[in-house]
Protein backbone atom coordinates (compact mmCIF):
# COMPACT_ATOMS: atom_id res chain seq x y z
CA UNK A 1 0.00 0.00 0.00
CA UNK A 2 1.33 3.40 -0.96
CA UNK A 3 2.30 6.00 1.62
CA UNK A 4 -0.56 8.30 0.54
CA UNK A 5 -3.04 5.55 1.44
CA UNK A 6 -1.43 5.10 4.88
CA UNK A 7 -1.57 8.85 5.62
CA UNK A 8 -5.26 8.93 4.62
CA UNK A 9 -6.01 6.04 6.98
CA UNK A 10 -3.98 7.64 9.78
CA UNK A 11 -5.74 11.01 9.52
CA UNK A 12 -9.22 9.57 9.57
CA UNK A 13 -8.32 7.25 12.49
CA UNK A 14 -6.85 10.13 14.53
CA UNK A 15 -10.00 12.19 13.95
CA UNK A 16 -12.00 9.54 15.82
CA UNK A 17 -14.80 9.80 13.24
CA UNK A 18 -16.44 7.33 10.88
CA UNK A 19 -15.86 7.63 7.16
CA UNK A 20 -19.33 9.15 6.81
CA UNK A 21 -18.73 11.74 9.57
CA UNK A 22 -15.23 12.59 8.34
CA UNK A 23 -16.40 13.00 4.77
CA UNK A 24 -19.36 15.15 5.77
CA UNK A 25 -17.17 17.49 7.84
CA UNK A 26 -14.56 17.83 5.07
CA UNK A 27 -16.92 17.95 2.12
CA UNK A 28 -15.49 14.71 0.65
CA UNK A 29 -17.70 11.78 -0.47
CA UNK A 30 -17.44 8.96 2.14
CA UNK A 31 -17.11 6.45 -0.73
CA UNK A 32 -13.99 8.27 -1.95
CA UNK A 33 -12.47 8.17 1.56
CA UNK A 34 -13.14 4.42 1.63
CA UNK A 35 -11.32 4.04 -1.72
CA UNK A 36 -8.34 6.03 -0.32
CA UNK A 37 -8.11 3.77 2.71
CA UNK A 38 -8.47 0.53 0.67
CA UNK A 39 -5.70 1.60 -1.70
CA UNK A 40 -8.02 1.73 -4.73
CA UNK A 41 -7.50 5.45 -5.42
CA UNK A 42 -4.35 7.48 -4.73
CA UNK A 43 -5.32 10.73 -2.89
CA UNK A 44 -3.74 13.88 -4.26
CA UNK A 45 -1.90 16.44 -2.15
CA UNK A 46 -4.95 18.71 -1.73
CA UNK A 47 -7.03 15.83 -0.36
CA UNK A 48 -4.26 14.77 2.03
CA UNK A 49 -3.81 18.32 3.36
CA UNK A 50 -7.57 18.62 3.89
CA UNK A 51 -7.71 15.30 5.74
CA UNK A 52 -4.70 16.24 7.89
CA UNK A 53 -6.42 19.49 8.92
CA UNK A 54 -9.51 17.48 9.78
CA UNK A 55 -7.37 15.52 12.23
CA UNK A 56 -5.86 18.69 13.71
CA UNK A 57 -2.51 18.16 11.92
CA UNK A 58 -0.46 19.44 9.05
CA UNK A 59 0.43 17.08 6.23
CA UNK A 60 4.10 17.10 7.30
CA UNK A 61 3.02 16.40 10.89
CA UNK A 62 0.94 13.41 9.79
CA UNK A 63 3.90 12.06 7.77
CA UNK A 64 6.19 12.47 10.81
CA UNK A 65 3.79 10.49 13.05
CA UNK A 66 3.62 7.76 10.41
CA UNK A 67 7.42 7.47 10.30
CA UNK A 68 7.53 7.31 14.10
CA UNK A 69 4.96 4.49 14.14
CA UNK A 70 6.80 2.62 11.40
CA UNK A 71 10.07 2.81 13.33
CA UNK A 72 8.50 1.45 16.50
CA UNK A 73 6.62 -1.26 14.62
CA UNK A 74 9.74 -2.43 12.81
CA UNK A 75 11.72 -2.82 16.01
CA UNK A 76 8.96 -4.81 17.69
CA UNK A 77 8.40 -7.14 14.69
CA UNK A 78 12.10 -7.96 14.60
CA UNK A 79 11.80 -9.19 18.21
CA UNK A 80 9.06 -11.65 17.14
CA UNK A 81 6.08 -9.92 18.80
CA UNK A 82 2.54 -10.35 17.45
CA UNK A 83 0.84 -7.59 15.51
CA UNK A 84 -1.52 -6.96 18.48
CA UNK A 85 1.45 -6.54 20.84
CA UNK A 86 3.16 -4.24 18.40
CA UNK A 87 0.06 -2.02 18.08
CA UNK A 88 -0.49 -1.94 21.85
CA UNK A 89 3.14 -1.00 22.40
CA UNK A 90 3.00 1.70 19.77
CA UNK A 91 -0.12 3.18 21.36
CA UNK A 92 1.49 3.18 24.80
CA UNK A 93 4.73 4.76 23.59
CA UNK A 94 2.81 7.36 21.63
CA UNK A 95 0.67 8.26 24.66
CA UNK A 96 3.77 8.49 26.85
CA UNK A 97 5.55 10.64 24.28
CA UNK A 98 2.58 13.00 23.94
CA UNK A 99 2.09 13.21 27.72
CA UNK A 100 5.74 14.08 28.26
CA UNK A 101 5.64 16.68 25.51
CA UNK A 102 2.47 18.22 26.94
CA UNK A 103 3.95 18.47 30.45
CA UNK A 104 7.04 20.16 29.02
CA UNK A 105 4.78 22.56 27.16
CA UNK A 106 3.03 23.54 30.41
CA UNK A 107 6.37 24.43 32.02
CA UNK A 108 7.37 26.80 29.23
CA UNK A 109 7.02 30.47 30.24
CA UNK A 110 4.19 32.34 28.58
CA UNK A 111 5.17 35.35 26.48
CA UNK A 112 5.51 38.58 28.47
CA UNK A 113 3.11 41.02 26.90
CA UNK A 114 3.55 44.76 27.34
CA UNK A 115 0.41 46.46 28.72
CA UNK A 116 -1.47 48.66 26.28
CA UNK A 117 -4.44 50.97 26.69
CA UNK A 118 -6.15 48.95 23.91
CA UNK A 119 -6.31 45.96 26.29
CA UNK A 120 -9.28 47.61 27.99
CA UNK A 121 -11.53 46.91 24.98
CA UNK A 122 -11.05 43.15 25.30
CA UNK A 123 -11.34 43.41 29.09
CA UNK A 124 -14.83 44.88 28.71
CA UNK A 125 -15.95 41.84 26.72
CA UNK A 126 -14.47 39.42 29.25
CA UNK A 127 -16.04 41.29 32.17
CA UNK A 128 -19.48 40.95 30.55
CA UNK A 129 -18.98 37.18 30.43
CA UNK A 130 -17.85 37.02 34.06
CA UNK A 131 -20.90 38.93 35.28
CA UNK A 132 -23.13 36.08 34.09
CA UNK A 133 -21.24 33.52 36.22
CA UNK A 134 -21.39 32.56 39.87
CA UNK A 135 -18.51 33.61 42.12
CA UNK A 136 -16.88 30.16 42.15
CA UNK A 137 -17.14 29.85 38.38
CA UNK A 138 -15.44 33.22 37.91
CA UNK A 139 -12.53 32.22 40.13
CA UNK A 140 -12.12 28.89 38.31
CA UNK A 141 -12.08 30.61 34.93
CA UNK A 142 -9.49 33.15 36.06
CA UNK A 143 -7.25 30.42 37.50
CA UNK A 144 -7.23 28.27 34.37
CA UNK A 145 -7.86 30.45 31.33
CA UNK A 146 -4.97 32.65 30.14
CA UNK A 147 -7.20 35.25 28.49
CA UNK A 148 -8.78 36.08 31.88
CA UNK A 149 -5.39 36.88 33.46
CA UNK A 150 -4.79 40.36 32.03
CA UNK A 151 -4.14 43.61 33.87
CA UNK A 152 -7.07 45.39 32.20
CA UNK A 153 -9.56 42.80 33.44
CA UNK A 154 -8.07 43.19 36.93
CA UNK A 155 -8.66 46.94 36.64
CA UNK A 156 -12.28 46.39 35.56
CA UNK A 157 -12.93 43.99 38.45
CA UNK A 158 -11.58 46.66 40.82
CA UNK A 159 -13.98 49.22 39.35
CA UNK A 160 -16.94 46.89 39.87
CA UNK A 161 -15.83 46.32 43.47
CA UNK A 162 -15.86 50.06 44.17
CA UNK A 163 -19.35 50.46 42.66
CA UNK A 164 -20.72 47.50 44.61
CA UNK A 165 -19.19 48.71 47.90
CA UNK A 166 -22.03 51.22 48.37
CA UNK A 167 -24.69 48.64 47.48
CA UNK A 168 -23.65 45.16 48.61
CA UNK A 169 -20.43 44.57 50.55
CA UNK A 170 -20.41 40.82 49.89
CA UNK A 171 -20.52 41.35 46.13
CA UNK A 172 -17.84 44.04 46.44
CA UNK A 173 -15.61 41.60 48.35
CA UNK A 174 -16.12 38.90 45.71
CA UNK A 175 -15.01 41.21 42.90
CA UNK A 176 -12.04 42.48 44.91
CA UNK A 177 -10.95 38.88 45.55
CA UNK A 178 -11.28 38.14 41.84
CA UNK A 179 -9.12 41.18 41.04
CA UNK A 180 -6.40 39.85 43.37
CA UNK A 181 -6.60 36.41 41.72
CA UNK A 182 -6.07 38.02 38.34
CA UNK A 183 -3.29 40.29 39.61
CA UNK A 184 -1.12 37.42 40.82
CA UNK A 185 -1.36 35.81 37.36
CA UNK A 186 -0.68 38.87 35.20
CA UNK A 187 2.22 38.31 32.81
CA UNK A 188 5.09 40.70 32.32
CA UNK A 189 8.18 41.98 34.12
CA UNK A 190 8.29 41.46 37.89
CA UNK A 191 8.03 45.18 38.68
CA UNK A 192 4.96 45.55 36.51
CA UNK A 193 3.30 42.59 38.26
CA UNK A 194 4.07 44.13 41.67
CA UNK A 195 2.32 47.32 40.68
CA UNK A 196 -0.80 45.48 39.51
CA UNK A 197 -0.81 43.46 42.75
CA UNK A 198 -0.61 46.69 44.76
CA UNK A 199 -3.49 48.18 42.78
CA UNK A 200 -5.72 45.15 43.42
CA UNK A 201 -4.76 44.94 47.11
CA UNK A 202 -5.79 48.58 47.65
CA UNK A 203 -9.29 47.77 46.37
CA UNK A 204 -9.53 44.74 48.65
CA UNK A 205 -8.50 47.01 51.55
CA UNK A 206 -11.27 49.41 50.51
CA UNK A 207 -13.86 46.65 50.96
CA UNK A 208 -12.52 46.00 54.47
CA UNK A 209 -12.88 49.74 55.17
CA UNK A 210 -16.50 49.74 54.02
CA UNK A 211 -17.14 46.66 56.20
CA UNK A 212 -15.84 48.56 59.23
CA UNK A 213 -12.76 46.36 59.62
CA UNK A 214 -10.43 49.34 59.92
CA UNK A 215 -7.34 47.64 61.47
CA UNK A 216 -7.38 44.95 58.76
CA UNK A 217 -7.90 47.61 56.10
CA UNK A 218 -4.92 49.55 57.46
CA UNK A 219 -2.67 46.47 57.28
CA UNK A 220 -3.71 45.61 53.74
CA UNK A 221 -3.29 49.22 52.59
CA UNK A 222 0.29 49.12 53.91
CA UNK A 223 0.95 46.01 51.82
CA UNK A 224 -0.72 47.57 48.78
CA UNK A 225 1.37 50.72 49.08
CA UNK A 226 4.61 48.70 49.39
CA UNK A 227 3.79 46.62 46.30
CA UNK A 228 2.80 49.71 44.32
CA UNK A 229 5.95 51.63 45.23
CA UNK A 230 8.21 48.62 44.58
CA UNK A 231 6.67 48.19 41.14
CA UNK A 232 6.60 50.24 37.98
CA UNK A 233 4.23 51.00 35.11
CA UNK A 234 6.34 51.95 32.06
CA UNK A 235 3.27 52.23 29.81
CA UNK A 236 1.45 54.42 32.36
CA UNK A 237 -1.83 52.53 32.05
CA UNK A 238 -2.86 52.39 35.74
CA UNK A 239 -4.24 55.49 37.47
CA UNK A 240 -1.58 56.77 39.94
CA UNK A 241 -4.26 58.68 41.83
CA UNK A 242 -6.30 55.62 42.73
CA UNK A 243 -4.33 54.52 45.79
CA UNK A 244 -4.24 57.92 47.54
CA UNK A 245 -7.93 58.37 46.71
CA UNK A 246 -8.87 55.04 48.36
CA UNK A 247 -6.52 55.55 51.29
CA UNK A 248 -8.10 58.96 51.93
CA UNK A 249 -11.44 57.20 52.47
CA UNK A 250 -9.79 55.01 55.09
CA UNK A 251 -8.25 58.02 56.84
CA UNK A 252 -11.65 59.70 56.89
CA UNK A 253 -13.19 56.60 58.47
CA UNK A 254 -10.37 56.67 61.04
CA UNK A 255 -11.18 60.33 61.83
CA UNK A 256 -7.75 61.36 60.52
CA UNK A 257 -9.30 64.06 58.38
CA UNK A 258 -6.21 66.23 57.95
CA UNK A 259 -4.33 63.21 56.53
CA UNK A 260 -7.29 62.48 54.26
CA UNK A 261 -7.08 66.00 52.83
CA UNK A 262 -3.36 65.62 52.06
CA UNK A 263 -4.01 62.32 50.25
CA UNK A 264 -6.88 63.82 48.26
CA UNK A 265 -4.69 66.73 47.17
CA UNK A 266 -2.20 64.14 45.90
CA UNK A 267 -4.97 62.30 44.05
CA UNK A 268 -6.09 65.56 42.42
CA UNK A 269 -2.52 66.37 41.36
CA UNK A 270 -1.51 63.00 39.87
CA UNK A 271 -4.76 61.16 39.22
CA UNK A 272 -6.73 60.58 36.02
CA UNK A 273 -10.01 61.50 37.73
CA UNK A 274 -9.40 64.67 39.78
CA UNK A 275 -13.13 65.38 39.83
CA UNK A 276 -13.76 62.33 42.05
CA UNK A 277 -11.01 63.32 44.48
CA UNK A 278 -12.37 66.87 44.60
CA UNK A 279 -15.84 65.60 45.48
CA UNK A 280 -14.35 63.52 48.32
CA UNK A 281 -12.35 66.52 49.47
CA UNK A 282 -15.54 68.59 49.54
CA UNK A 283 -17.19 65.97 51.75
CA UNK A 284 -14.16 65.89 54.09
CA UNK A 285 -14.19 69.67 54.46
CA UNK A 286 -17.93 69.52 55.18
CA UNK A 287 -17.25 67.00 57.97
CA UNK A 288 -14.73 69.46 59.43
CA UNK A 289 -17.40 72.16 59.35
CA UNK A 290 -15.43 74.13 56.74
CA UNK A 291 -18.46 74.71 54.56
CA UNK A 292 -17.05 77.58 52.51
CA UNK A 293 -13.97 75.52 51.67
CA UNK A 294 -16.23 72.63 50.71
CA UNK A 295 -18.22 74.88 48.36
CA UNK A 296 -15.06 76.21 46.69
CA UNK A 297 -13.73 72.67 46.22
CA UNK A 298 -16.99 71.34 44.78
CA UNK A 299 -17.18 74.30 42.37
CA UNK A 300 -13.73 73.26 41.09
CA UNK A 301 -15.14 69.79 40.45
CA UNK A 302 -18.25 70.94 38.56
CA UNK A 303 -16.68 71.72 35.12
CA UNK A 304 -14.60 68.50 35.29
CA UNK A 305 -17.70 66.45 36.05
CA UNK A 306 -19.74 68.13 33.32
CA UNK A 307 -16.93 67.40 30.85
CA UNK A 308 -17.20 63.70 31.76
CA UNK A 309 -20.93 63.69 30.93
CA UNK A 310 -21.48 61.29 33.84
CA UNK A 311 -25.05 61.92 35.02
CA UNK A 312 -24.62 60.02 38.27
CA UNK A 313 -21.49 61.96 39.20
CA UNK A 314 -23.19 65.25 38.26
CA UNK A 315 -26.03 64.31 40.58
CA UNK A 316 -23.57 63.72 43.45
CA UNK A 317 -21.63 66.96 43.06
CA UNK A 318 -24.76 69.12 42.68
CA UNK A 319 -26.46 67.46 45.65
CA UNK A 320 -23.39 67.96 47.87
CA UNK A 321 -23.07 71.56 46.72
CA UNK A 322 -26.75 72.24 47.51
CA UNK A 323 -26.31 70.76 51.01
CA UNK A 324 -23.30 73.01 51.69
CA UNK A 325 -25.15 76.07 50.42
CA UNK A 326 -27.81 75.24 53.02
CA UNK A 327 -25.14 75.08 55.73
CA UNK A 328 -24.07 78.68 55.03
CA UNK A 329 -27.58 80.05 54.41
CA UNK A 330 -27.27 80.50 50.64
CA UNK A 331 -30.74 79.05 50.09
CA UNK A 332 -31.48 80.67 46.70
CA UNK A 333 -28.43 79.01 45.14
CA UNK A 334 -29.28 75.75 46.88
CA UNK A 335 -32.83 75.93 45.49
CA UNK A 336 -31.65 76.32 41.87
CA UNK A 337 -29.37 73.30 42.22
CA UNK A 338 -31.95 71.17 44.05
CA UNK A 339 -34.47 71.54 41.23
CA UNK A 340 -31.87 70.41 38.70
CA UNK A 341 -30.73 67.48 40.82
CA UNK A 342 -34.26 66.28 41.55
CA UNK A 343 -34.98 66.11 37.83
CA UNK A 344 -31.79 64.13 37.22
CA UNK A 345 -32.55 61.71 40.09
CA UNK A 346 -36.06 61.10 38.76
CA UNK A 347 -34.70 60.57 35.25
CA UNK A 348 -32.22 57.97 36.53
CA UNK A 349 -34.78 56.25 38.75
CA UNK A 350 -32.65 57.03 41.82
CA UNK A 351 -35.22 56.70 44.64
CA UNK A 352 -32.69 57.34 47.40
CA UNK A 353 -31.43 60.41 45.56
CA UNK A 354 -34.99 61.74 45.29
CA UNK A 355 -35.45 61.14 49.04
CA UNK A 356 -32.28 63.07 49.93
CA UNK A 357 -33.47 65.92 47.73
CA UNK A 358 -36.79 65.94 49.58
CA UNK A 359 -34.84 66.54 52.78
CA UNK A 360 -32.65 69.25 51.22
CA UNK A 361 -35.70 70.98 49.73
CA UNK A 362 -37.31 70.92 53.17
CA UNK A 363 -34.24 72.68 54.57
CA UNK A 364 -34.37 75.21 51.74
CA UNK A 365 -38.08 75.91 52.32
CA UNK A 366 -37.39 76.47 56.03
CA UNK A 367 -34.50 78.81 55.23
CA UNK A 368 -36.67 80.84 52.85
CA UNK A 369 -39.51 81.14 55.36
CA UNK A 370 -41.94 78.76 53.67
CA UNK A 371 -42.63 77.02 56.98
CA UNK A 372 -45.71 74.99 56.06
CA UNK A 373 -44.02 73.52 53.01
CA UNK A 374 -40.86 72.89 55.04
CA UNK A 375 -42.75 70.91 57.70
CA UNK A 376 -44.40 68.71 55.08
CA UNK A 377 -41.12 67.97 53.26
CA UNK A 378 -39.07 67.35 56.42
CA UNK A 379 -41.73 65.05 57.90
CA UNK A 380 -41.91 63.12 54.62
CA UNK A 381 -38.13 62.69 54.56
CA UNK A 382 -38.04 61.61 58.21
CA UNK A 383 -40.72 58.94 57.69
CA UNK A 384 -39.11 57.56 54.54
CA UNK A 385 -35.64 57.45 56.10
CA UNK A 386 -37.10 55.54 59.05
CA UNK A 387 -38.95 53.13 56.72
CA UNK A 388 -35.62 52.30 55.07
CA UNK A 389 -33.86 51.91 58.47
CA UNK A 390 -31.62 54.88 57.62
CA UNK A 391 -31.67 55.87 61.26
CA UNK A 392 -28.92 58.49 61.26
CA UNK A 393 -30.58 60.35 58.38
CA UNK A 394 -33.94 60.00 60.14
CA UNK A 395 -32.45 61.61 63.28
CA UNK A 396 -31.04 64.52 61.24
CA UNK A 397 -34.38 65.15 59.52
CA UNK A 398 -36.17 64.92 62.88
CA UNK A 399 -33.90 67.56 64.45
CA UNK A 400 -34.37 69.83 61.44
CA UNK A 401 -38.13 69.48 61.84
CA UNK A 402 -37.90 69.99 65.61
CA UNK A 403 -35.90 73.21 65.20
CA UNK A 404 -38.59 74.51 62.86
CA UNK A 405 -41.38 73.67 65.35
CA UNK A 406 -39.50 75.19 68.29
CA UNK A 407 -38.95 78.43 66.39
CA UNK A 408 -42.75 78.66 66.14
CA UNK A 409 -43.20 77.89 69.85
CA UNK A 410 -44.69 74.44 69.37
CA UNK A 411 -42.85 72.64 72.17
CA UNK A 412 -45.67 70.12 72.76
CA UNK A 413 -45.42 68.89 69.17
CA UNK A 414 -41.65 68.50 69.59
CA UNK A 415 -42.21 66.44 72.75
CA UNK A 416 -44.38 64.06 70.73
CA UNK A 417 -41.90 64.05 67.85
CA UNK A 418 -39.02 63.15 70.18
CA UNK A 419 -40.73 59.86 71.03
CA UNK A 420 -39.72 58.65 67.57
CA UNK A 421 -36.08 58.72 68.66
CA UNK A 422 -36.66 55.40 70.46
CA UNK A 423 -35.90 53.50 67.26
CA UNK A 424 -32.68 55.45 66.80
CA UNK A 425 -31.47 54.45 70.29
CA UNK A 426 -31.67 50.79 69.26
CA UNK A 427 -29.89 51.35 65.95
CA UNK A 428 -26.42 49.98 65.23
CA UNK A 429 -25.95 52.78 62.69
CA UNK A 430 -25.74 55.51 65.35
CA UNK A 431 -22.57 55.53 67.46
CA UNK A 432 -22.49 56.05 71.28
CA UNK A 433 -21.46 59.73 71.30
CA UNK A 434 -24.26 60.65 68.90
CA UNK A 435 -26.74 58.59 70.96
CA UNK A 436 -25.69 60.45 74.11
CA UNK A 437 -26.41 63.77 72.39
CA UNK A 438 -29.82 62.57 71.15
CA UNK A 439 -30.76 61.37 74.64
CA UNK A 440 -29.97 64.84 75.95
CA UNK A 441 -32.27 66.36 73.34
CA UNK A 442 -35.04 63.87 74.10
CA UNK A 443 -34.92 64.61 77.84
CA UNK A 444 -35.05 68.34 77.12
CA UNK A 445 -38.03 67.83 74.78
CA UNK A 446 -39.89 65.70 77.34
CA UNK A 447 -39.48 68.46 79.95
CA UNK A 448 -40.48 70.98 77.26
CA UNK A 449 -37.17 72.75 77.84
CA UNK A 450 -35.76 72.19 74.34
CA UNK A 451 -35.00 75.29 72.28
CA UNK A 452 -34.51 75.91 68.59
CA UNK A 453 -30.90 76.85 69.33
CA UNK A 454 -30.30 73.48 71.05
CA UNK A 455 -31.82 71.63 68.08
CA UNK A 456 -29.70 73.62 65.60
CA UNK A 457 -26.52 73.12 67.64
CA UNK A 458 -27.18 69.41 67.91
CA UNK A 459 -27.91 69.23 64.20
CA UNK A 460 -24.55 70.83 63.38
CA UNK A 461 -22.88 68.37 65.75
CA UNK A 462 -24.53 65.32 64.14
CA UNK A 463 -23.50 66.42 60.66
CA UNK A 464 -19.85 66.43 61.80
CA UNK A 465 -20.08 63.40 64.09
CA UNK A 466 -21.37 61.09 61.39
CA UNK A 467 -17.83 60.17 60.32
CA UNK A 468 -16.09 61.29 63.50
CA UNK A 469 -17.34 58.86 66.10
CA UNK A 470 -15.04 60.22 68.80
CA UNK A 471 -16.46 63.74 68.57
CA UNK A 472 -18.48 64.71 71.65
CA UNK A 473 -21.39 67.10 71.82
CA UNK A 474 -20.34 70.24 73.68
CA UNK A 475 -23.48 70.32 75.81
CA UNK A 476 -23.25 66.66 76.89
Amino acid sequence: MRREHMIARLCRALSGKTQEEFGRDLGIRPSLIAQFELGLVVPGGEYLELMARGAGLTLSGADEILRFVETLRGSRVRRGESVEDVLAGIAERLRSHLDHSYRRLLTLPLPELSPRAEDRVRAGELLARLKDLAEGERLALVRWADEYQGWALCERACEVSVREASRNVERAAAWATLAQEIACRVRGPAQWRRRVEGYAAAHAANVLRVSGELPSAETLFEQARCSWQAGSDPAGVLDPGRLPDLEASLRRAQRRLDEALVLLDEAVAVGRHPERALIKKGLTLELLGEYQGAIETLLRAVPLVERQADRQLENVVYCNLAANYCHVGRFAEASDLASTVRGMALEMGDELGVLRLTWIQGRIAAGQGRLGEARILLAQARREFAARSMDYDAALALLEEAALLLEQGWGAEVKELALELARVFESKEVHPEALAALRLFRRSAEREEATAELARRMLRYLFRARYDQGLRFEGS
